[in-house]
C-alpha cells in the first residue's frame, strides 16, 4: 500500500496554504511491475535471438559449406551475446529499480504538486494548481496485474504535439483517493483566489485592481445610503 504522510501546513509557489499537506510515496508493488517488465523484455531479447540463430542454422544444414561457421561456434556467439547483455544490462537494472522507486515522493501542497524522483540525478518537478489543466488516472495491463494505478498532471505548458502527462504520481494502490484529494485541492485554490485580491510580485494589489475595489466599495457605500 503507498505510504501517505501528512505534515504540518505548509505553502508552496504562492500564498495559499492548504489545512494540510500530503507526501506521498508509491507501493512496494511498483518495483515487482519494473521487475516484471525487464523480465517480459530480457525474455523478449532472448527468444529473437534464439529465432535468429534457429534460421541461421537452418541455412546452414540446407547448403552445408566447409567455410561456413560450426553451429557449435553459432551457440557459444548467440550464447556470449545474450549472457553479456544480461549481465552489462538487465542485473544493473534490476539493482537500481528498488532505489529508484524509494527515491520517488509525490508532494500535495496548497498550491502545486511536487514530483521527487531519481537517483544519480535527482529532479524536482514544480506543477502549481494555476497551470494545471487535467487530472486522469490511468491503469495498464501491468497495473491491474499488481493492483496500482497512476494519476496523470496535464499543465498547460505541455507541448501540443505530446500525448504523455506533464508528470504523474505511479504506483499508487489508492489512486482513485489520491486523484479526488487532489481536485479537493484545486477547488480549494481556486475558491481561495476567487475571493482574494489578486497580489502583485512585491506583495501590493496591482493599481487597477485597486482602482476598481475603490470603485466597488464607493458604489456599495452609496447603494447602502439609499
Amino acid at each position: 500500500m503507498a505510504r501517505i504522510t501528512i505534515i504540518k501546513p505548509e505553502e508552496g509557489e504562492g500564498r495559499f496554504p492548504t489545512p494540510e499537506v500530503r507526501k506521498i510515496y508509491p507501493a512496494r508493488k511498483l518495483v515487482w511491475k519494473f521487475y516484471f517488465t525487464a523480465f517480459l523484455i530480457w525474455a523478449g531479447i532472448g527468444l529473437g535471438l534464439f529465432i535468429f540463430l534457429s534460421f541461421i542454422r537452418f541455412v546452414v544444414a540446407i547448403d552445408p559449406d566447409p567455410s561456413d561457421l560450426h553451429p557449435s561456434f553459432l551457440d557459444i556467439f548467440f550464447g556470449a551475446i545474450f549472457w553479456g547483455i544480461t549481465i552489462l544490462t538487465f542485473l544493473p537494472v534490476l539493482i537500481l529499480i528498488p532505489m529508484y522507486v524509494n527515491s520517488m515522493e509525490f508532494i500535495v501542497h496548497g498550491d502545486e504538486l511536487v514530483v521527487k524522483k531519481g537517483i544519480i540525478n535527482k529532479t524536482v518537478k514544480y506543477c502549481p494548481y494555476r497551470t494545471v489543466t487535467n487530472i486522469s488516472t490511468t491503469v495498464g495491463p501491468l497495473d491491474r496485474l499488481f493492483g496500482i494505478g497512476c494519476v496523470n498532471i496535464e499543465t498547460a505548458g505541455k507541448s501540443g504535439t505530446s500525448t504523455s502527462p506533464e508528470e504523474k504520481f505511479e504506483g499508487l494502490p489508492l489512486y482513485h483517493e489520491i486523484r479526488d484529494y487532489i481536485l479537493r485541492q484545486l477547488r480549494f485554490y481556486y475558491s481561495t483566489i476567487s475571493t482574494s485580491p489578486r497580489l502583485d510580485e512585491s506583495g501590493d494589489v496591482p493599481p487597477l485592481q485597486q482602482e476598481i475595489i475603490n470603485e466597488l466599495r464607493e458604489i456599495r457605500t452609496l447603494l447602502k445610503e439609499k
